[in-house]
């Protein structure tokens, strides 16, 4: 007996729970969201209250995960501005570029702990080599870096 599969709509949730929530950690209030998305008041407060926006946004600043989340509600929130004015700037579509790489940087893990490190430690290195003009010490302190690195290294892989 074949059974008859009936049509399943997206509701809401599906549609605009991911954009609201990602314009909330961006910074939007309830209300501009509500402006934005065709969601009514009370289904963004649930939403806001089942989804812990409040504490998603509180570690915004901290999480790479909840951090690209914020940067797809500015993505989004600026593609609808350039779309409503009809035309694209080079110095938009530019910026548009930068979020989209750093979302996908984020989004793909490719900026885990490892890589933020080398990143700091790499402008670290510039600095000191401006300050600290004793060859010796300079050799000391590239061994404990790469020590750092080669124990991260180590760590990543016993994690694995």
């Amino acid at each position: 007996m074949t059974a008859i599969r009936k049509k399943t709509r997206e509701g809401k949730r599906e549609l605009y729970f991911e954009d609201a929530q990602s314009l909330y950690l961006a910074g939007k209030g309830l209300e501009e969201i509500q402006d934005l998305l065709p969601v009514a008041a009370a289904t963004l407060k649930r939403w806001h209250l089942e989804g812990q926006w409040e504490e998603k946004r509180r570690q915004v600043p901290v999480s790479s995960r909840w951090l690209g989340e914020a940067l797809k509600g500015i993505l989004r929130e600026k593609a609808g501005k350039m779309l409503g004015k009809g035309d694209l700037k080079p110095q938009e579509l530019e910026e548009l570029t930068k979020l989209i790489t750093l979302i996908d940087r984020m989004g793909s893990q490719g900026w885990d702990l490892r890589t933020a490190a080398l990143e700091v430690m790499d402008h670290f290195s510039e600095f000191l080599r401006g300050w600290v003009t004793d060859p010796e010490e300079l050799r000391r302190i590239t061994t404990m870096m790469q020590e750092f690195f080669r124990k991260m290294e180590e760590e990543g892989e016993a994690s694995r």
